[in-house]
């Protein structure tokens, strides 16, 4: 089986990635060849989520197993072919690219066939714009700024005393020795 998927961005309405995988290819084969063409560190975590047609997270195939959620059945991404998770015709997913600022990208099946594609695959057959960067932290960072002294993070931390903070911020469950 043979799959199109196209991949949008909350981000950026000009971007949209058109990828087409065989279903005997892993998840994998598919971060791999989006991390590829998006120019991004493939080091850095991501996942899938398998959703409904109301893009509620249902299964979680993730580059390692970090057991984030544990009512969400989590399965690792090379060790699962498209055509094991594939259940619906216009089956949606998300690609969770950036773990730290929570962003991801929408996915949904277009098309699928029964014939074999002449290219080998996964190949992204279709590209229109720029892909939002990876890691919101970069937008964060800027490299005019220095860092901060930490020697002055420690001003007036002399004086504070356990007695001054508000007791209604401790847990009732939180041992007192703690």
């Amino acid at each position: 089986m043979i799959y199109l998927f196209r991949i949008i961005s909350d981000e950026d309405q000009d971007f949209c990635r058109d990828l087409v995988i065989d279903g005997s290819d892993t998840f994998l084969d598919f971060h791999h060849t989006l991390q590829e063409n998006l120019g991004y560190d493939p080091s850095q975590l991501a996942s899938f989520f398998i959703t409904n047609e109301v893009w509620e997270k249902q299964q979680e195939i993730t580059l390692i197993d970090m057991m984030q959620d544990p009512d969400l059945p989590v399965v690792i991404m090379d060790q699962v072919t498209l055509d094991e998770q594939i259940t619906e015709a216009s089956q949606r997913m998300i690609y969770l690219f950036d773990f730290f600022s929570d962003r991801a990208f929408f996915i949904e099946l277009l098309e699928e066939s029964d014939q074999t594609s002449s290219k080998d695959t996964p190949f992204i057959g279709y590209a229109k714009g720029e892909a939002p960067p990876q890691l919101l932290l970069d937008l964060l960072m800027d490299d005019s700024e220095s860092a901060p002294d930490l020697d002055d993070l420690d001003e007036g931390m002399d004086d504070l005393r356990i007695d001054d903070l508000d007791p209604d911020m401790f847990d009732s469950e939180m041992p007192e020795d703690y």
